[in-house]
């Protein structure tokens, strides 16, 4: 027993290690995305996963900028693959319902918003807002309207607008 403990210590020290290694050399694509270089940042990504494929962080940045470009099943097979590393970032399921979304698998979106809404515990007005669009789909109307009035409660000026207009934006999402 005292040798398995030993062994869980030291692979969650290394797994710490690799995470708080990968930060810094990180910054270079994070530069990109944010530049919205999402070509460059997708290049420089798949190298790092190709050194470091257990990296949630990794994994999720790519999956990030596969959504932007549109590939749609990469970025589901990337976020999947993040959420297998580490299950607890909310934004990973927020990026997940958002390519679901996509894909016209509504059903499927919300349970990933419904997620991402409990792991920032209903104080996350993306994660509400977009629970509400899918939610709006899938026919809950009264429901997406509460989700929105909490996201605008929150800040979110886009769930603002989505109720003034009578969800005609959602249709151009």
């Amino acid at each position: 027993m005292p040798f398995v403990l030993t062994l869980m210590f030291f692979n969650w020290l290394e797994e710490k290690f690799i995470t708080i290694k990968n930060k810094e050399k990180l910054e270079d694509g994070e530069h990109l995305m944010l530049h919205r270089k999402y070509d460059e940042a997708l290049t420089f990504f798949t190298e790092k996963v190709k050194k470091f494929p257990k990296s949630a962080k990794v994994h999720y940045y790519r999956a990030f900028c596969n959504f932007q470009l549109g590939n749609f099943y990469s970025a589901l097979y990337d976020i999947e693959q993040s959420i297998s590393f580490d299950n607890t970032v909310g934004d990973a399921y927020i990026i997940k319902g958002k390519i679901l979304y996509k894909l016209e698998e509504y059903d499927h979106a919300f349970l990933e918003f419904d997620k991402a809404d409990w792991h920032f515990r209903s104080e996350n007005p993306t994660a509400l807002k977009w629970r509400g669009i899918a939610r709006y789909q899938l026919g809950q109307k009264n429901n997406a309207i509460l989700d929105f009035e909490r996201a605008v409660l929150l800040g979110d000026e886009d769930a603002a607008y989505i109720l003034r207009t009578s969800f005609e934006y959602i249709d151009k999402i």
